[in-house]
């Protein structure tokens, strides 16, 4: 604990944010190191409450990352975004799903009837699968991580927050831009932009991005598995007939494909020395889309705008995975193991209704929403010869989602605001399918087996949410603000009929916070303090189990978890040249009553008392320090050197906290040197990320099968040490 104290002392002393706070003063395709040559910090604006507001001037705990800084920092994905953030953490698990947690809070059911705790919003629409947060990052005006529960403004079971992705859109101006990007695994990244006006009132623009490398995991066959192999487009066509009216249509396409994804062995299965070497079953395969079409309008009627944002999307999910010697395998010495099929074809379709006023004393914001999902899911074990052992197969499974909200901000002076927010929701699930064994697999046709049970739901819960807050001026750049709402995330259900199909109760947080933004120094220094406590009740847990003896994903509601913390953040200019930024976050998460009082197959014959246990993916501490320098030269030309470090505190991946599934602390730094020419047409980048080539866990799960093995099972990792070179230009 001395040893935390201190790191987390200096850190403060040094006056640390979060990279990315001030990068909006510099032009949109200038270096990162030019903000310091305005030497004053300046805020990126973000749209978090619905309305135009700067970081600094939005009351709730918020961090944004513009697009440039994104390319700084070697963000092509979500994943990329791990420990970016204070107590934000995202993992792939090891199957092609994103799982996010922020302040502890997440979700581990990323099956086709759970949902995120942490929504994800690209333009203003909801993913509905967690498979669909893995889209490539290219062409980015900004990002914003919104922390704590979002109950009131955002659609959809956002209790631990939001990760808001907003697209650069269509311009006036005749532009565009292209990247090489090439390193070690053979890593091959392109990506472009081409903006067109083809009249005073119509813009189009197109990007793209394109990324390749060969597999982090060596897995004794032909192919190696956790490649990338991913091509992504959009294009984007903004009307804007008026000054009172705009309109923008957006059509985009991802796909992956490659070898695919898998887990590594771990405890007493992890026999072969490196996290990124152990023997695959047969070769896999993964062919993965997500596309969809948006539509935004706004039209500004004076009194309010009104705003609509409509979409439709698909995610169609083929994957042919072989298993590891982890948790599915009978036999850890060496035997191969069972490969699996996954097929999901999943359409969801969102419509956002909004009317809002962002002029004078009350500013408020009104709507409705609707979302409806439509999923047709296929799982099948051990393939021998087109049969298959055991296949869970799900033809119909709905959701669907209704909600009305409000929210104002009333200034009761030019100093003191107030505001009031209430949403109520109804949200239903379904499905209709079974779990059957000795079916039939030919060609991309499953032919029924022999049904073991009947998968069925019909579920229906309400929620009425709600937040008060207020915030002060104590000087013209430094607010403070304080809130308390509320959160909630829907219910679900597990395989197998009513009563008898391991049906849970939404999860419910009430959440404090207390915060203060400064700005010093003629904003050449930032400093950001933001404390906060969470009741929770119910909170769903979830993880592999056994029904009617086969192995199933199996949520459980925990009777009541407290969450605290402080987060501190800052960034400082020291001189012309030279920024220094970071953060520090502190996180108390703890099971104040959680017992299974029927057991689970770790405790088959007493109940499982879990009381006490952290909460997965919260570690004590986590530290984040940045500096950067840059050197201009005579010509014109600059060079910007730039290191950024994290340390990450001990934490377990897994609500049973086994020492199997712990991950210990470790630290993690990242490095870039880059040349920009004199006009900042074009920029050469080195970098090394992951410099200690350090292999951290970021999901496990302890072998469930049998009577369960807590010494055992199976996990996913991050990347291990990555190199390489950019070339960008733009014109």
């Amino acid at each position: 604990m001395r040893t935390h104290t201190l790191l987390a002392a200096t850190a403060l002393a040094s006056l640390i944010a979060t990279p990315g706070l001030a990068q909006t003063a510099a032009p949109q395709n200038a270096p990162q190191g030019a903000q310091a040559a305005s030497q004053q910090l300046e805020d990126i604006v973000v749209t978090a409450e619905r309305r135009q507001e700067t970081t600094q001037k939005t009351p709730i705990a918020i961090t944004a990352f513009s697009g440039d800084t994104l390319q700084q920092r070697g963000v092509s994905s979500s994943t990329d975004l791990n420990n970016m953030v204070p107590g934000l953490a995202v993992g792939n698990n090891g199957s092609g799903s994103v799982q996010i947690a922020i302040r502890g809070i997440g979700s581990t059911n990323d099956t086709e009837v759970g949902d995120p705790a942490v929504a994800f919003n690209v333009d203003g629409v909801y993913m509905a699968r967690s498979r669909a947060a893995i889209g490539a990052l290219y062409d980015i005006d900004r990002i914003e991580v919104l922390r704590g529960p979002q109950g009131t403004l955002y659609g959809r079971n956002a209790t631990a927050g939001s990760i808001n992705v907003i697209t650069k859109r269509p311009s006036d101006k005749f532009e565009g831009n292209a990247s090489l990007d090439y390193g070690n695994y053979n890593n091959l990244q392109t990506s472009g932009m081409l903006n067109v006006p083809l009249t005073d009132t119509l813009a189009v623009r197109a990007a793209f991005q394109t990324s390749r490398h060969d597999g982090y995991t060596n897995n004794g066959r032909s192919s190696n598995f956790n490649d990338e192999d991913t091509q992504a487009g959009r294009l984007q066509v903004q009307l804007t007939p008026s000054e009172t009216f705009k309109a923008l249509l957006s059509v985009d396409i991802f796909h992956e494909g490659g070898v695919g994804y898998a887990s590594a062995p771990i405890g007493q299965y992890a026999k072969f020395g490196s996290p990124y070497t152990y023997p695959v079953s047969a070769d896999g395969s993964l062919n993965h889309t997500n596309k969809g079409v948006s539509l935004t309008t706004d039209w500004d009627l004076g009194f309010a705008t009104l705003t609509y944002v409509g979409a439709y999307r698909t995610d169609t999910d083929h994957t042919h995975g072989g298993s590891t010697q982890s948790a599915t395998c009978a036999a850890p010495s060496g035997a191969l193991c069972a490969s699996t099929i996954f097929r999901s074809d999943e359409d969801q379709m969102s419509h956002e209704l909004r009317l809002a006023n962002s002029d004078g004393p009350l500013k408020w914001v009104t709507g409705l929403y609707y979302f409806k999902e439509n999923n047709d899911v296929l799982f099948a074990l051990d393939p021998i010869a087109g049969i298959t052992s055991l296949a869970f197969v799900q033809p119909v499974v709905t959701e669907e989602s209704k909600a009305a909200f409000a929210q104002a901000t009333y200034s009761l002076t030019d100093s003191l605001r107030v505001t009031g927010g209430l949403r109520y929701t109804e949200d239903n699930k379904a499905r209709t399918g079974a779990t059957e064994a000795f079916g039939h697999i030919v060609g991309n046709t499953y032919v029924g087996g022999s049904p073991l049970y009947l998968n069925d739901a019909d579920l229906t819960w309400h929620s009425t949410n709600w937040k008060v807050g207020a915030e002060y001026d104590l000087a013209p750049d430094s607010l403070l603000y304080a809130s308390i709402g509320t959160g909630y995330k829907a219910g679900g259900y597990g395989d197998g009929q009513p009563p008898n199909n391991n049906p849970y109760q939404p999860e419910k947080l009430t959440a404090y916070e207390v915060g203060v933004k400064n700005q010093f120094m003629d904003k050449k220094l930032q400093l950001n303090l933001t404390g906060f406590y969470y009741d929770y009740q119910d909170f769903q847990v979830s993880a592999i189990g056994q029904v009617a003896g086969q192995a199933s994903t199996v949520t459980v509601n925990a009777g009541t978890a407290e969450v605290y913390g402080v987060e501190v953040e800052g960034a400082a200019l020291l001189t012309q040249s030279d920024r220094v930024d970071g953060s520090v976050s502190y996180i108390h998460a703890r099971y104040t009553d959680f017992v299974l009082a029927t057991g689970d197959v770790f405790h088959p014959n007493s109940a499982a008392v879990y009381t006490g246990n952290t909460l997965a993916k919260s570690p004590e501490w986590t530290i984040n320090l940045g500096y950067q320098h840059m050197w201009d030269l005579a010509s014109g030309a600059m060079i910007t050197a730039r290191v950024d470090s994290v340390y990450v505190g001990d934490q377990n991946l897994d609500y049973r906290n086994f020492a199997v599934t712990e991950q210990k602390a470790y630290t993690k730094t990242n490095l870039s040197l880059a040349y920009d020419d004199a006009d900042r047409r074009w920029r050469v980048m080195a970098y090394v990320r992951n410099l200690e080539n350090n292999a951290v866990l970021v999901v496990a799960n302890p072998d469930t099968n049998g009577s369960g093995n807590r010494l055992a099972g199976s996990g996913a990792y991050a990347p291990p040490r990555t190199y390489g070179v950019r070339v960008s230009a733009n014109f």
